[in-house]
């Protein structure tokens, strides 16, 4: 039985992914301004902002996306679909669980922080 190492590690950059989204979320320093060529200096460009929502709408639809690609390779495997293989079943579907176990992380972490917040006194 050979397994396709290319699967992990697309498993393992999606993770990367999805903590340098949250690190991105969380930091509080000012990026270093640079220059176009990648110097700092003069012709500094304003940064790209990034919004807390559209970050967390791209995480969820990846996290669906993997759930749908593994649904649909499963049910080709469960109706004895041609070229479908055991393996790539195997694995997608544990790209959708890991995935989505991070996204529940990500959700518990939000909503420990909200109710941190809530309970501050002012």
């Amino acid at each position: 039985m050979s397994i396709e190492v290319g699967n992990n590690i697309s498993t393992s950059s999606m993770m990367l992914q999805m903590r340098s989204m949250a690190d991105m979320a969380q930091a509080n320093t000012t990026p270093i301004q640079v220059n176009n060529e990648g110097l700092p200096g003069a012709d500094v460009k304003e940064p790209e902002k990034v919004e807390f929502s559209n970050l967390l709408t791209s995480a969820i639809q990846q996290v669906n996306g993997l759930q749908q690609e593994s649904k649909g390779l499963r049910n080709d495997y469960l109706m004895g679909k041609e070229g479908t293989n055991i393996v790539e079943v195997m694995i997608a579907s544990e790209k959708s669980s890991v995935a989505f176990g991070a996204m529940l992380e990500m959700r518990n972490k939000l909503l420990k922080a909200y109710q941190d917040v809530k309970s501050i006194r002012v």
